[in-house]
């Protein structure tokens, strides 16, 4: 089954419609309305950020939640993630247009792990500028979804296009 996901909350982000379903457990929240739950949350911390804006990623990190970034060599927790987004990404991210590609949940119980790409492209141009793979493990608590654990793989280079015959 293929669903459509929801627009951009800024406009930043364009449509795509390549969303995997993955069973959720018996008596869960449906497993699509989780998913399109999980693009929603995602798409309101990227909109911002692509305008150079990372506070809505440091407010997702809790005081115990882990992180991976290709540029650092070790994990970082709590307070280090959130220094790590203020200090190193805030003022050095480009205008950038994006879709979030291949969207998965896995769902057990309160926690859901959602994988996905980012796939960037220059706004002015719109050549492409490469896919980051993302994976997420989230907590759903009584403030709403908290982030467990986020791993940003290295942005893997636009595909080379195929020579035309």
């Amino acid at each position: 089954m293929s669903l459509t996901k929801p627009g951009s909350l800024t406009g930043t982000s364009k449509s795509d419609s390549r969303l995997t379903r993955v069973a959720a457990p018996v008596g869960a929240q449906d497993d699509d309305a989780i998913l399109e739950e999980m693009i929603a949350l995602e798409q309101s911390k990227l909109d911002p950020w692509f305008q150079n804006d990372v506070s809505a990623y440091v407010a997702e990190i809790g005081d115990d939640t882990t992180y991976f970034d290709p540029h650092m060599g070790e994990k970082l927790t709590g307070e280090e993630v959130r220094e790590f987004f203020s200090t190193v990404y805030a003022g050095n991210i480009p205008p950038i247009d994006y879709v979030l590609t291949d969207p998965s949940v896995a769902v057990r119980g309160d926690i859901v792990v959602f994988t996905f790409h980012i796939d960037m492209s220059d706004p002015t141009s719109g050549d492409p500028l490469g896919r980051w793979m993302v994976s997420k493990i989230l907590e759903r608590t009584d403030d709403g979804w908290g982030v467990i654990h986020g791993h940003f793989g290295l942005p893997a280079p636009p595909a080379a296009e195929a020579p035309v015959e």
